[in-house]
């Protein structure tokens, strides 16, 4: 068999598809003799066109009956891009398009309709010396990567194979092994944008995962699980690694017996396979251990149960510690500040995401339930203790931030929604579960721009509302400008914004408001949907609360 045959066979086991011969007396065929050097559109009959043999798609399109059946009614509308390795008497698809060729392969085996034998594609120049060029296959598979992403058809799986197979050609090109951001800057190069943190995640899934359950995976197993399998195999690794003395199985033996046995699941569920896994580990340590001890340490809820929960104490701990400062201040004085003033921990004590809007009011909000919950405990303790201040505390702070005791800020937040008949817009980054109520010591500038940003982004504006910087930081907000290239719905949305931005009073504008978005005509093909009606509610309260604080 020539080096030709040889290709062309593998290409054909790889894509599930053979190449097509046409068997009329009257064809005759042209070998090629030459190389273009600039595009341009040629003719090519179908026994002279192969599919990409490294083409990140390794499953059936979804979609490919219906291509085809556009395909017979209309013809090609979108002629495929094709390409040639030096010293090749046939063509390879260049960089999307081997569906429409398996189709065109079927309805002329189908029909024997000439106007499915030869197509005009436009081609490519092979970017190299040689058909093994790296910089060609590079080139052919980004393009490919590219196409397929443009679309947004292609499974994890896929993608990662594909992604690793760049990194293959990087490496033998580069002559040297590549980290993970060093493959994102390398494919950044030629134009495909990927982070180093998916790379890294690929490399493991197509390590730890896709030697045991290629089909499960292939089937469309998507981000949230793979996560999960990663997260259990790093997990039972590091719990394995304690016992590593005791017993001779490697842990990779067990991870792999144990996934699988998986791989036919359908459908594939983490949580089965984990029980499977800790099962087998449970054995192999013959009493050294348990199942209820190993999923402890392995399950993911419960790992991050117990990190709450070692949070919750140092908490605790802080709180006892401020109460203790609390009753040391004069009786005199107003147990609202005692708190603001003798609870400096609370910044660096509750870890609040950085793009949290509002980390200043769930802060305070957290500090403040720990201080009554921590009170509560207090009074069924054997403690000495004087019950009528600890009473008129919880009162203080109840009252103050609208807090109950035993309950965390989200269940009471819940709570009070169903109670005001507002479920449905206890939601996004600012939850409203009550339009009129408002407490005395809560940070409704921070309110306030959170509503703005959950409005802004129904009309993809947010990105205009601008955060003003002050010292201390109170989470004003303001309008930027725009250039005008707005929809009448996302022009009212910014009008309105502005005239309720909390910067500077005195600069709100005022405007005649399209009153049609108010009332839910969609004339335009957009209006206010209900939940950003309940914001927008709440945010009118919001601001003539301050504004009535700043006048007074």
């Amino acid at each position: 068999m020539t080096k030709n045959e040889k290709r062309a066979a593998a290409i054909a086991r790889n894509l599930n598809v053979s190449p097509i011969a046409n068997a009329s007396p009257s064809y005759q065929t042209v070998t090629p003799s030459h190389y273009s050097s600039d595009v341009k559109y040629i003719t090519v009959t179908l026994d002279k066109l192969r599919p990409y043999e490294h083409n990140p798609r390794k499953t059936p399109n979804p979609n490919f009956e219906m291509i085809k059946k556009s395909i017979r009614l209309r013809g090609l509308d979108h002629k495929p891009n094709i390409t040639r390795r030096p010293g090749e008497d046939f063509y390879i698809i260049a960089d999307g398009g081997n569906t429409r060729i398996q189709a065109l392969k079927e309805l002329f085996t189908e029909t024997k309709d000439p106007r499915f034998w030869s197509i005009s594609c436009e081609y490519k120049p092979w970017k190299g010396d040689s058909a093994d060029s790296v910089e060609a296959e590079l080139n052919i598979l980004i393009g490919h990567l590219i196409e397929n992403d443009t679309r947004s058809d292609l499974s994890f799986i896929e993608k990662a194979l594909g992604i690793l197979q760049a990194k293959e050609y990087y490496e033998k090109k580069l002559g040297k092994s590549l980290s993970a951001r060093e493959l994102s800057t390398e494919l950044e190069k030629d134009g495909y944008i990927i982070s180093k943190t998916l790379i890294a995640k690929m490399e493991n899934c197509v390590t730890y995962l896709y030697p045991y359950i290629p089909d499960v995976l292939f089937k469309g197993l998507g981000h949230t699980q793979i996560d999960k399998l990663l997260a259990i195999h790093n997990n039972a690794d590091e719990v394995w690694h304690h016992y590593h003395l005791e017993v001779d199985t490697p842990f990779e033996d067990i991870w792999a017996s144990s996934l699988a046995s998986c791989n036919e699941n359908s459908p594939f569920q983490a949580r089965d396979f984990q029980d499977k896994l800790i099962t087998q580990m449970a054995s192999l340590l013959e009493g050294k251990t348990t199942f209820e001890s190993l999923y402890l340490e392995i399950d993911l809820d419960e790992r991050k149960f117990k990190k709450i929960a070692a949070k919750q104490h140092e908490i605790e701990n802080h709180v006892e510690n401020s109460l203790e400062q609390i009753k040391a201040k004069s009786a005199t004085t107003d147990t609202t500040k005692h708190i603001e003033k003798n609870t400096s921990f609370k910044n660096d004590l509750i870890e609040v995401p950085a793009t949290s809007i509002n980390s200043n009011e769930e802060v305070a909000e957290n500090v403040a339930l720990e201080v009554i919950n921590s009170v509560d405990r207090t009074n069924d303790s054997s403690v000495e203790k004087d019950e009528n201040s600890n009473s008129e505390l919880l009162a203080q702070i109840s009252q103050d931030f609208g807090l109950t005791p035993g309950m965390s800020i989200q269940e009471q937040r819940e709570k009070r929604a169903v109670e005001n008949g507002l479920s449905f817009a206890c939601c996004g980054r600012q939850p409203v579960e009550d339009i009129w109520q408002l407490y005395p010591a809560r940070n409704y500038r921070s309110e306030a721009y959170s509503l703005a940003l959950d409005i802004a982004e129904t009309a993809n504006i947010d990105e205009l509302v601008e955060h003003v910087i002050k010292t201390p930081v109170n989470y004003s907000y303001r309008m930027k400008s725009h250039n005008g290239a707005l929809s009448d719905y996302a022009s009212f949305i910014h009008q309105l914004l502005s005239m309720l931005q909390t910067h500077d009073f005195s600069q709100s504008t005022h405007c005649d408001l399209d009153s049609r978005f108010l009332f839910g005509i969609q004339q335009s093909g957009a209006g206010i949907d209900d939940i950003t009606l309940v914001k927008i509610f709440r945010l009118i309260r919001v601001v003539r609360h301050l504004r009535q604080g700043a006048q007074s």
